[in-house]
């Protein structure tokens, strides 16, 4: 309930949603506050899925860039009931009748997913046979799974597959983020150096278990952000995360500040602006 009250205290409650807070004085930061969600275990009260024990998810197999910087810093997530572990999203691919781990993706919202451009859209057209599993856990899915009704991607991706525009989502056919939460968001003009930052995911040597790395902003571009977390194929789609303490202006608790999607001496992804912000918002 606490989270929900800072909810409500930084943005505004419209159908059981929070929408956007305002700008603060400066007009440089805007946000959407975190929610955790009810964490009830029981995937029919939101129209999910069940997922019978014994359910079979193929390992990765997609093209990704390993991007460990220096000694592997990653944890496990166990369990993955707790928030933001809950809120966080194995995505799956069936192609050819085999279900295989895809991407990650975040809830933002009781029904949308967001994740990586490349984990919804092929470069021609979006893909078929996803399906979505929040708080995934090994060969567990304490949360059922849902698939999409709508997927989005931004207009430059989709467009020219510019590295900086590389974000979307998909609306899904269930409201599982009022169960399991979801991370909110939040957007500055301001550089974010030294900003810690908390990426949790589904690396794909990982065999579909959830981990996490922990490290800091250390480039701020103006459509995106650098940072040395570890991630390998498999971890695209992931919220590059911070933890906000209670009142904070425009998002408390687990805020993302971007799309994660890239490798390499620094990984990358592209930075919530306030006009992605305002975009993704609207998704829901």
């Amino acid at each position: 309930m606490g989270n929900r009250l800072v909810a409500l205290l930084s943005g505004v409650l419209v159908a059981g949603v929070v929408m956007a807070a305002p700008a603060n004085a400066s007009g440089t930061l805007t946000g959407v506050p975190s929610y955790e969600g009810s964490g009830i275990q029981d995937p029919a009260l939101v129209g999910a899925d069940p997922v019978a024990p014994g359910h079979k998810i193929e390992g990765f197999s997609g093209v990704g860039i390993q991007s460990i910087i220096g000694p592997d810093n990653r944890v496990r997530v166990n369990p993955t009931t707790n928030f933001p572990a809950r809120a966080t999203v194995l995505i799956t691919r069936t192609s050819g009748g085999t279900e295989r781990q895809h991407c990650t993706g975040w809830m933002f919202g009781a029904s949308l997913v967001l994740t990586a451009g490349h984990c919804v859209w092929s470069g021609s057209a979006f893909y078929e046979g996803l399906r979505f599993y929040p708080g995934y856990n090994g060969d567990t899915a304490p949360y059922g799974s849902c698939t999409a009704t709508t997927l989005r991607v931004s207009n430059g991706y989709r467009t020219n597959g510019s590295a900086d525009e590389d974000y979307g989502g998909a609306k899904l056919n269930c409201t599982i983020g009022n169960t399991v939460g979801w991370y909110g968001a939040y957007a500055t003009t301001a550089s974010l150096n030294g900003t810690a930052t908390t990426i949790q995911g589904y690396g794909g040597d990982k065999n579909k278990q959830q981990w996490l790395s922990t490290d800091q902003i250390r480039t701020s571009g103006a459509l995106r952000l650098y940072y040395q977390n570890d991630t390998v194929g498999g971890n695209s789609g992931s919220a590059v995360a911070t933890n906000r303490p209670a009142g904070s202006a425009g998002c408390a608790g687990w805020c993302s500040l971007a799309f994660h999607a890239y490798g390499g001496s620094q990984n990358s992804g592209a930075r919530i602006t306030s006009a992605r912000l305002t975009e993704v918002t609207g998704w829901r």
